[in-house]
């Protein structure tokens, strides 16, 4: 394969092992553990998780496992944070400020850090990074309020697109959400089982997803609940990025995709759903792609599903389940392979357009550390 396109597509493959390796980090770094508990001891506590783009939909994915009695938690981007933090934060409660970031170089990150810093009269910080020489890392890792965490290099993405480093954020939030619960819980061998499972998915259904790449879409919807939601968001980005903007993505809710959105759907349409685990959710999904599937508007449809006794219940032009038991125990780690079809079908749409995945931007509009974002000193009224 040419130079132009091994690192996006040793990315995608790499994952499962770059889980494991992920997973072997963050359990020797005991620091951040005590860290959490410390500052989730307050009587109050906000948590905020942030970052751009793709660093801010890990924050949508995860926030509702960072709720607590006396914490409660929101997904902010820090594209927000900049201009509107007064608007959102209460300075006067103690806030944690959970930071994700590939490079840590982006220029918002480093602002929110110091609008958090100059406003909040308590505030901590937890920076969850893939590159332990950016801003981002370089500048927690001198607070004295703050804890770092640096992701193996690997996880570092020398493509374009956000890949192994969206995965392994997400799995180190999920585990640092769970910081009360981590004695002997067999996360190990739960995450082993994911990534052999995942493992699965790339062999498998590669074929069909390169199959349905090459057809003519210029519209790809990523539907999913709850904390599927922050995926499908993450998986439309992926699919835009890696085709240039020659398919232009959309996601949505389950339910709210009646409400006006579904407009979108036409013969050059591709619909992907992402099923939740929970059966009462899996109830309205079920309903919406049943009436989807009977109006037959879309090009193709294809399902990924927690399990595969759950795709036995649709026909779809492609089923795909993230876990191979007929009915294993859902767990938050199941997250991880949900956005591996998008990842898939954006690399093989790129191969198809004749674009480089690796560098996708024909004319550089996109770029791994954004460009020509200026700060502007923050008004204290």
């Amino acid at each position: 394969m040419k130079k132009t396109f091994a690192h996006t597509k040793k990315e995608i493959e790499g994952q499962p092992d770059l889980w494991l390796e992920t997973l072997q980090l963050i359990h020797e770094n005991s620091d951040c553990i005590d860290f959490l508990h410390s500052v989730y001891s307050r009587d109050r506590l906000n948590v905020v998780l942030t970052g751009a783009g793709s660093s801010a939909f890990i924050g949508e994915t995860v926030e509702h496992l960072f709720e607590g009695r006396q914490a409660s938690a929101r997904a902010l981007p820090t594209t927000t944070l900049v201009t509107h933090f007064k608007d959102y934060i209460d300075t006067s409660t103690p806030l944690l400020l959970i930071s994700f970031a590939r490079s840590g170089n982006s220029p918002e990150s480093i602002a929110v850090v110091d609008i958090a810093e100059s406003r909040c009269g308590e505030v901590h910080h937890l920076a969850i990074t893939c590159n332990k020489s950016g801003r981002l890392a370089q500048k927690i890792q001198q607070l004295e309020n703050g804890c770092t965490v640096v992701l193996p290099p690997a996880s570092e993405d020398r493509g374009l697109a956000m890949t192994g480093s969206f995965t392994s954020m997400v799995l180190s939030a999920v585990y640092y959400s769970k910081f009360r619960q981590l004695k002997n819980n067999g996360t190990a061998g739960l995450l082993s089982k994911i990534a052999d499972d995942s493992r699965h998915i790339i062999n498998t259904a590669a074929k069909p997803l390169k199959s349905i790449s090459e057809q003519p879409f210029n519209r790809i919807v990523f539907l999913g609940s709850g904390p599927l939601l922050g995926i499908a968001r993450e998986s439309h980005l992926k699919v835009q990025e890696l085709s240039d903007g020659e398919v232009v993505g959309k996601f949505d809710s389950f339910l709210g995709f009646r409400h006006g959105p579904k407009a979108v759907v036409d013969k050059q349409t591709i619909l992907v759903f992402l099923f939740s685990s929970d059966k009462h959710v899996f109830r309205y999904e079920k309903d919406l792609v049943e009436q989807i599937v009977h109006e037959n508007t879309a090009m193709k449809c294809i399902g990924v599903f927690h399990n595969r006794r759950q795709a036995e219940a649709f026909d779809l032009d492609l089923n795909i389940a993230i876990r191979q038991g007929d009915e294993p125990a859902p767990s938050d780690y199941d997250l991880l392979p949900y956005v591996l079809p998008a990842q898939m079908i954006g690399f093989y749409k790129s191969l198809d357009l004749g674009l480089k995945p690796d560098a996708p931007s024909k004319n550089n509009a996109i770029s791994r550390v954004v460009k020509g974002v200026k700060i502007y000193p923050e008004s204290k009224d």
